[in-house]
Formats: C-alpha cells, sequence, structure tokens
C-alpha cells in the first residue's frame, strides 16, 4: 500500500498507464476522520522534523554553492559537472522522504520550498553545461 496526497493522483495514474502497471493496481480517495486534527496527525504519520532537517542540510550545503553560481558570468563545464552531481546526489532522496503535504499541514517555516528552489536554480543552471563535460557532442 502507498498513500500520498491527492495533489499526485493524475500523475500516478499517468505513469501506471505508462508502464502498463493500471490492471494491477487500485486508487482510493480518502478523508482524514481520526480525532486529532489532520494538521495534528501528519506528525504522528510522518517525521516532519526529520525531514526538514534533511532540507535544511541541504541548504547548508548547496545554497552558498547557488549563489556563488549567481554571482559567475560564465558556467565552464567541469565546475558545473561537478556542483551539478553533488547537487543532485543530495537531492535525489529528498522527495521521497518529503510526502509532498499541503502548506496548512506543514510548519510555518517549512524548508521544503527553499530546498527546491535551489535544486531548481541548480538544475537550471547547471545541468546542460554539466553534460557537456561528458559528453562534449550532446553540447
Amino acid at each position: 500500500m502507498w498513500i500520498a496526497p491527492a495533489r499526485y493522483y493524475e500523475e500516478t495514474r499517468h505513469t501506471l498507464r505508462r508502464l502498463q502497471l493500471d490492471p494491477y493496481v487500485d486508487l482510493f480517495r480518502g478523508e482524514h476522520l481520526g480525532f486529532a486534527a489532520t494538521a495534528e496527525a501528519v506528525g504522528r504519520w510522518w517525521d516532519l522534523a526529520g525531514v526538514a532537517k534533511q532540507h535544511e542540510e541541504f541548504l547548508d550545503v548547496h545554497g552558498p554553492v547557488l549563489r556563488a553560481w549567481e554571482a559567475r558570468g560564465t558556467t565552464p563545464a567541469e565546475d558545473a559537472y561537478r556542483d551539478y552531481l553533488l547537487a543532485l546526489d543530495s537531492w535525489r532522496r529528498l522527495p521521497y522522504a518529503d510526502p509532498g503535504l499541503p502548506a496548512e499541514l506543514l510548519p510555518a517555516d517549512w524548508p521544503g520550498g527553499r530546498s527546491a528552489a535551489v535544486f531548481s536554480g541548480l538544475h537550471r543552471r547547471l545541468r546542460d553545461p554539466g553534460a557537456g563535460y561528458v559528453r562534449p557532442d550532446a553540447v
């Protein structure tokens, strides 16, 4: 069983169909009817403090890297490859750890949006130049 926020329904449905797995899966939408408020209960369902810590660690390491790249005029392929690979390796676990809850169910200072913005910025700036380092004919 996999439980995810309803906003992933279309993407999940599309992926299951594309992979021809839809005959083996049933999708449901549910409503929390428990005794505690949903915003309170999600703290029991997910380790939000642990996920927030992962986001903060990503920001601590890669936020300065993005700021440094934003100050640079050029994007050397080897440097881009190195920094993008390090960011990608750090980022790849976060989407699986973070349940992607709506903002109203998250703590007010939730760092997920900030870390996503840093990764997106690094991705936009470094991915293609970095690919040119490993495959010069691809650029």
